[in-house]
């Protein structure tokens, strides 16, 4: 598979952000992934936790998002203007924020900050796999219910 790569730079607001999210998707998809590929899946929640965590943390300056395929992996990367590094934090039960560095955590093989000379960058990785066939997942039976 030959290299590909996307590179945006959009305004940092809530909808430039999640319209670049779909541009990047968009573009990923066009870069002759297989089919329902996972690594595609995981690419889009991972553009989009670091996209949202650049617009709520670093204002709204401009935040560029790039994009990576070498036949081997996947790597999305967002640079924005703060020279704050992002930190994992432990949410409560009802915070509707903070869980964003966390699954990213959870879907990348490789994931890191590090800082820029004009801000920082966050990015992650997740490989591609062989095309295998797909999981099925059989269907759970329900416990009878007792009239």
């Amino acid at each position: 598979m030959e290299v590909h790569d996307i590179r945006l730079s959009v305004f940092g607001t809530p909808a430039a952000a999640a319209s670049a999210r779909r541009r990047l998707v968009a573009a990923i998809r066009d870069w002759g992934l297989p089919a329902g590929s996972e690594a595609l899946h995981v690419a889009e929640l991972m553009a989009g936790e670091l996209l949202s965590n650049a617009v709520q943390h670093a204002g709204p300056g401009a935040v560029t998002v790039t994009a990576r395929c070498d036949g081997n992996a996947i790597r999305v990367e967002v640079s924005d203007s703060s020279r704050d590094l992002p930190r994992t934090r432990s949410p409560s039960q009802d915070d509707e924020h903070g869980r964003g560095l966390s699954i990213v955590a959870a879907l990348a093989d490789r994931y890191g900050t590090e800082p820029t000379a004009s801000g920082k960058r966050c990015w992650a990785e997740v490989r591609l796999q062989a095309v295998s066939s797909p999981e099925v997942a059989l269907p759970v039976p329900l416990p009878r219910r007792r009239p």
